[in-house]
């Protein structure tokens, strides 16, 4: 068993909280073979990061406004196939309180806070969305945001992410950061720098001290240990 002590945790939400792989996936290849892109090979470059920056780098002009992104997401965020919570996830954060945990998403405030709520977990006290940051993932901007917001220095959060690019930014920011393996392999999380890599929330469990969270983990093997930003 791995014991971690931190002061907070800090989530992603699509593929970390909320299982949204198959709808978003079928949308970006709908909206790809609308203007002739391939999208078996643009959904290698969706995951961990704002849908604006993604028109702006693979899709013609006319995609790169904020209204066509918004209406982009206006589409099919409704469009629940497939979703579904991470197994785990009710349960990890119904240990939490408010204080003591932040979502932070390149998904819009829009997206996050519908999908969260069509899988019934609650409202995070601090949600950093891809609608309050100049710069999304890999930059650390919206955890080193969430952390100000809780008033919990940056070095004391663990963060759960499942792209690479989030795990970038959480590394950047300061954080120790476990991969859960939904839409990247494990081997390329712990390449990214995480300390462990997990299927989903069943295999972690979060315990209340006063104000230290400690997560437990049903593992053996060492940890993978990149360095750590300080800050």
């Amino acid at each position: 068993m791995v014991y971690i002590a931190c002061r907070g945790i800090m989530y992603d939400m699509d593929g970390t909280l909320v299982d949204t792989t198959v709808c978003v996936e079928s949308a970006w290849k709908q909206k790809a073979s609308q203007y002739g892109l391939d999208g078996d090979e643009l959904i290698k470059h969706i995951h961990g990061r704002k849908c604006l920056e993604t028109l702006r780098e693979f899709f013609p002009p006319e995609c790169h406004s904020e209204e066509f992104a918004k209406d982009f997401e206006n589409e099919f965020v409704n469009v629940t196939e497939g979703i579904r919570a991470i197994p785990g996830t009710h349960d990890a954060l119904s240990a939490l309180s408010t204080d003591m945990w932040a979502v932070v998403t390149s998904a819009s405030r829009m997206w996050a806070q519908t999908r969260m709520n069509q899988v019934g977990l609650p409202a995070p006290k601090v949600m950093i969305a891809a609608d309050d940051v100049k710069k999304g993932k890999p930059d650390p901007e919206g955890f080193l945001a969430a952390a100000k917001a809780l008033d919990i220095s940056i070095e004391g959060f663990v963060v759960f992410e499942d792209a690479v690019n989030g795990v970038k930014a959480a590394i950047e920011a300061g954080c120790m950061v476990i991969g859960v393996v939904t839409t990247t392999t494990k081997e390329a999380l712990l390449e990214a720098g995480c300390v462990y890599a997990i299927n989903d929330l069943t295999e972690v469990k979060v315990v209340k001290r006063g104000c230290y969270l400690t997560i437990e983990l049903d593992r053996s093997e060492p940890p993978s240990f990149p360095p750590r930003k300080r800050r």
